[in-house]
């Protein structure tokens, strides 16, 4: 695997690591902050909320009742020894219609009868345990109290009483009055709310029975038969208020709130699941991974062209004679291995030519180095209209360049050179209205059947320095003698 690639891997595994584990930790700090929201804000503020409607909803009939008790014509009627029945029966029939009531009633103290709209409908018994409201009542300090119990007028229904005490005026206990109020407004209320804030919502008594429910509840009608609720039930019903969640069998959340409505001596249960309060949070964590992935994949193609470019440039910077920008001996070191490889595999020609610039250290000391240098980089140039694109150039030395040329024979390789002899012999630079210029011997040799990369440049090496002791300027050849037979 080369390095570039280990890189980018490297670059993605920190980048995803980073994007995961923030997302992640931002994902479960918001769910465990929701959840304590939730457990101990969210839901006891709906139940405030609940509370505050019912005692809101309780103001008006807690008034009607209390213009009763002190309506004159209450008490002068119950003085005058409750003559006229119909006239209580007018009275209270009056006041149901008028405030759109479930029903109006007064109990005579003196005679123990409960009056209805519909007329006297029964006497009340302390012995009756229906009736023992009214005598438990009679005891207390209070002036009034909010009771909920079945209608006298009508047994099956349960309703809200609001029971009001009635005085002489001298101030003694002489009955009691009231209204009723369908418990339906309840459980309007808990609809509501359920529907508005996607939360179950029921009533239970001190004894933890379910009184009061929306249409969708499915549990227990007792609490303590609740295989979730069951074991907090003594929890919820000895604490005015408390907050608590737990777990059910698929493993959700589930967070439960409850309050003691003192008027009604019922404990109301707010519950809400957990994968409600979640999903929002968890579908954010989804596109915070998707953008992640998407931040990341175009991060790793921004970092796969930058590195593929400073590689590029760094490969070629490792390869590349920086003066001249041709090959160096470490491209040839990987270079040639692999062509006399394939030509010796391939029984194909593969030449070597070595060529040593005639003279050029003068001109570095004539002219000095930099003149040199655009001497070289001159000549450099001419190489380009004699080489082929399989051919390769390298600076083998100072002034020394080493060609090899795949497929040339020998003498296609003599040719060549004579023709980059004959270039380089042409060629001056002008420097200062003066013409420089160099020559160049040249060495040829072409590869063998077992050469290595040594024999071949080593032969082709012989071949140059005899161009030298010739008198330079020429192309010598090293031909290697065959065996007489």
């Amino acid at each position: 695997m080369t390095k570039k690639y280990q890189i980018l891997i490297v670059l993605c595994l920190i980048l995803f690591t980073g994007f995961i584990s923030t997302s992640l930790i931002s994902y479960f700090t918001a769910r465990d902050t929701l959840s304590r929201e939730i457990e101990e804000s969210t839901l006891p503020l709906t139940g405030d909320n609940i509370y505050s409607e019912i005692q809101q909803d309780l103001l008006r009939p807690i008034f009607i009742s209390s213009l009763m008790a002190h309506d004159t014509f209450v008490r002068d009627w119950a003085l005058a020894g409750e003559e006229d029945d119909s006239a209580i029966t007018r009275y209270l029939s009056e006041i149901e219609k008028r405030y759109d009531t479930e029903t109006a009633f007064f109990v005579s103290e003196k005679t123990r009868h409960y009056y209805h709209p519909q007329g006297m409908i029964k006497t009340v018994d302390k012995n009756d345990p229906q009736d023992s409201w009214y005598f438990d009542f009679k005891n207390k300090v209070d002036q009034y109290e909010i009771n909920i119990d079945t209608d006298t007028a009508k047994p099956d229904q349960i309703t809200v009483f609001i029971n009001y005490k009635v005085y002489d005026y001298d101030g003694n206990f002489i009955g009691a009055t009231g209204v009723g109020l369908s418990t339906s407004l309840v459980k309007q209320l808990i609809e509501d709310y359920q529907r508005r804030y996607n939360r179950e919502i029921f009533f239970v008594d001190r004894l933890g029975k379910v009184t009061m429910h929306g249409d969708s509840f499915d549990g227990e009608e007792q609490l303590r038969d609740s295989k979730e609720l069951g074991i907090y039930a003594t929890r919820i019903l000895t604490s005015p208020s408390t907050s608590f969640n737990y777990s059910d069998d698929e493993g959700q959340t589930h967070y439960v709130n409850s309050r003691l409505v003192p008027e009604f001596q019922w404990y109301l249960i707010v519950q809400q699941a957990n994968n409600r309060a979640t999903e929002q949070i968890y579908t954010t964590l989804i596109w915070n991974l998707i953008c992640s992935a998407l931040i990341t994949l175009a991060v790793l193609l921004l970092a796969w062209l930058t590195v593929g470019k400073f590689q590029r440039r760094l490969e070629a910077m490792a390869h590349t004679d920086k003066l001249t920008g041709l090959a160096n001996r470490q491209m040839l070191d990987q270079w040639l291995p692999l062509q006399i490889a394939q030509a010796q595999r391939r029984s194909e020609a593969l030449s070597c030519v070595i060529a040593d610039l005639d003279g050029f250290k003068e001109v570095n000391d004539n002219y000095g180095h930099p003149t040199g240098d655009l001497l070289l980089q001159s000549i450099v140039e001419q190489f380009a209209p004699l080489t082929r694109s399989s051919d390769l150039v390298c600076r083998w030395g100072g002034d020394e360049f080493i060609f090899f040329l795949p497929g040339s024979n020998l003498e296609q390789s003599q040719h060549f050179a004579e023709r980059l002899r004959h270039a380089v012999e042409k060629h001056h630079l002008k420097v200062n209205k003066e013409l420089i210029s160099v020559s160049v011997s040249l060495g040829v040799a072409q590869l063998e059947k077992h050469d290595s990369p040594d024999d071949l440049i080593l032969r082709a090496d012989h071949a140059l320095l005899a161009a030298k002791d010739e008198g330079r300027n020429r192309v010598v050849s090293h031909v290697v003698a065959v065996p007489a037979v």
